[in-house]
């Protein structure tokens, strides 16, 4: 019975050694430097049996060392009535690698793919489980069959920041007759590649985590990647072509758009009114596109051909909701009732910009929009907007590759790009220092492009919504009381002029008879980024701007000026500033203009970089002194 005793206890030591083996100390050190989690394991199944016939099997070992690691997990499936979840399951593991919680499928959590306004039979299994401690390792198993195989996921070598990889694969396998294809992005020395009859393999190990730094680009941009597809693909019931993109926007206008444009009599009579005579045809679609901004309302929808076969247009125009696809299918079908042309596009919607692969054919983008063709240039309409002037994208869709379809030649164009001087925003201030230290303030201010963007909803807001606006947006002055704030949005430009007239109460202490105080008092820009003893990450300027400032300064008759910055130049591959103060009498005159240049930059640039902003922000907090005898 005693060397029973011992036996199971030696077995119990020994399982329990095991599981340490497993899940605490079989990673490198260096893996979790870093890391907020590590992919112990990630493996990938997929075989393609047929073009409408496709079972994918996931296996997923994650260590998470704190509440943000948890972001990486990953532990869920989504299905449909083409897809069906075999098999799904979760174990959890603590520190010692004991095992905490074994989660079954009747544990997982089962929902829409949204809980807001969304209409869609699509649904998600997840695994919801909150820690007590950390760290802890999750076992997540999954296996799906779908008849779909116009979406086979793609392999990230390297998924995320904060992400230790210790091994990430991928094997797939698929039938002779399917016409199979891949892209390597970003695929490096430290990617391995096995090439056999009908099956390929990729794998990555022991790769460190890649800290998340100031103005780092989007990981798309430069992590390891591989997208995979078919030439023929079955997408619920509908066998598409993506042998190139004409093919590929002629299946899609063919199956996806032809039968939904049919528009009511009624409608068109209604249109035909708000028309009148007009033959131009840009300012025919400013009409229909304003119509449809009054009549209709965003709805996600996920219904039909996966979620990308618009509503029938005669619905939209009956419900008055719908979704992107369905809103700018409505608007080119009412379009086409006036014999307007127009090109329903698609494009990866995001304030990241990211481009459709123009070198890869195959079910891209989250998002549609509209263009429209005229005089050998195209302009963007975003139709699931009530607000968004006419012709105007904004930093959703702006400067990226996208796919227009027509029926005649569907091809990747590029979307309009707001680069530079094209975000401006020109600030004239006129400021009265008083006799008892408070500041008189009469701004106006013009913006355009994405600046214009970020501040056209202004004239939404209440005159209370304004005030706490601005109130927190003009943050480097404070004892702000507002005498009147106006908004003039003028659509037909794009631009966008705000009129602040406020008070500074005791802005100007005065010390020792002298007043010292900021020389730009309007829009100072001293932004600089972090500082990194070894920057490691490329870095971005996702978008240039120009900002243009005049500042006038009246100080009373009786003060004299004592001390004034000197006129300032600085030019640089990113970009150029440039700073002119003049006085004459009570009055000072601060001039500023700086130019940011957009563009992607290599590692080693990041210190050239950050002294450019350095000094900006240096000559930004200059100051000028005051005498008060």
């Amino acid at each position: 019975m005693y060397k029973l005793f011992i036996l199971i206890i030696v077995l119990f030591i020994s399982q329990i050694s095991n599981s340490q083996d497993n899940f605490t100390s079989t990673y490198p050190d260096s893996l979790k430097e870093n890391a907020q989690a590590i992919l112990r394991e990630n493996r990938i199944e997929i075989d393609i049996i047929s073009i409408n016939k496709m079972s994918i099997k996931k296996k997923r070992i994650i260590t998470v060392f704190n509440e943000l690691g948890l972001k990486h997990v990953d532990a869920f499936e989504y299905y449909d009535k083409a897809t069906s979840i075999k098999k799904i399951e979760a174990t959890i593991y603590n520190a010692v690698g004991a095992e905490l919680k074994k989660i079954k499928r009747k544990d997982f959590k089962d929902h829409s793919v949204t809980e807001s306004s969304i209409i869609t039979d699509n649904r998600v299994l997840y695994l919801e489980y909150t820690p007590i401690q950390y760290p802890i390792t999750i076992v997540f198993e999954s296996e799906i069959n779908t008849s779909n195989t116009a979406f086979i996921p793609s392999w990230y070598g390297v998924e995320n920041y904060n992400l230790g990889i210790q091994k990430s694969s991928i094997n797939i396998k698929y039938s002779p007759e399917v016409q199979f294809k891949y892209k390597e992005i970003n695929i490096g020395n430290s990617v391995e590649k096995i090439i056999s009859d009908n099956s390929i393999d990729f794998s990555i190990q022991n790769v460190k985590s890649l800290k998340l730094e100031d103005l780092s680009p989007s990981q798309l941009s430069f992590f390891p990647h591989v997208m995979f597809g078919l030439n023929k693909f079955n997408l619920e019931g509908v066998v598409g072509s993506a042998e190139n993109w004409n093919s590929f926007g002629s299946w899609m206008y063919e199956y996806l758009l032809k039968d939904t444009e049919e528009i009511s009599a009624e409608t068109v009579q209604k249109l035909k009114t708000l028309i009148g005579e007009e033959k131009d045809y840009l300012k025919i679609a400013k009409t229909v596109y304003e119509y449809v901004q009054n009549k209709t309302r965003y709805v996600s929808v996920q219904l039909g051909i996966g979620g990308w076969k618009p509503m029938l247009a005669k619905d939209v125009d009956r419900l008055g909701y719908g979704d992107c696809k369905a809103l700018t299918n409505y608007t080119r079908s009412l379009l086409k009732a006036f014999d307007v042309p127009s090109y329903y596009t698609i494009v990866y919607g995001d304030k990241t910009k990211r481009d459709l692969v123009e070198d890869f054919v195959a079910m891209q983008g989250n998002h549609v929009i509209l263009g429209i063709p005229y005089n050998n240039e195209i302009t963007w309409l975003e139709c699931t907007s009530q607000v968004q002037p006419f012709g105007f994208q904004g930093d959703f869709t702006d400067d990226r590759k996208v796919l227009i379809i027509n029926s005649e030649k569907s091809e990747i164009v590029k979307t309009t790009a707001y680069n530079g001087a094209d975000n401006n925003q020109k600030t004239n201030a006129n400021i009265e220092l008083l006799n008892n230290g408070d500041m008189v303030f009469d701004f106006k201010m013009i913006s355009k492009g994405i600046i214009y963007d970020n501040k056209f909803h202004l004239e939404l807001k209440s005159k209370e919504e304004l005030t706490k606006y601005y109130k927190e947006n003009i943050n480097n002055i404070n004892n702000k009381e507002f005498t009147s704030i106006n908004i003039n949005h003028t659509r037909e430009n794009l631009e966008l002029e705000e009129k602040i007239y406020f008070t500074a109460k005791e802005f100007a202490k005065i010390n020792n008879q002298r007043i010292m105080m900021p020389i730009n008092l309007a829009n100072p820009i001293v932004y600089i980024p972090s500082k990194y003893k070894v920057r490691n990450n490329p870095f971005q300027i996702n978008r240039g701007y120009l900002y243009e400032d005049v500042i006038i300064l009246k100080i009373p008759n009786h003060y004299s000026i004592e001390s004034i910055p000197t006129n300032s130049v600085i030019n640089s591959i990113y970009g150029d500033y440039i700073c002119t103060i003049s006085h004459e009498g009570n009055t000072i005159t601060f001039k500023r203009s700086i130019l940011l240049k957009e563009g992607t930059y290599n590692a080693n640039q990041y210190d050239e970089y950050r002294k450019f902003r350095e000094q900006i922000a240096k000559n930004e907090n200059l100051k000028i002194v005051l005498n008060t005898m």
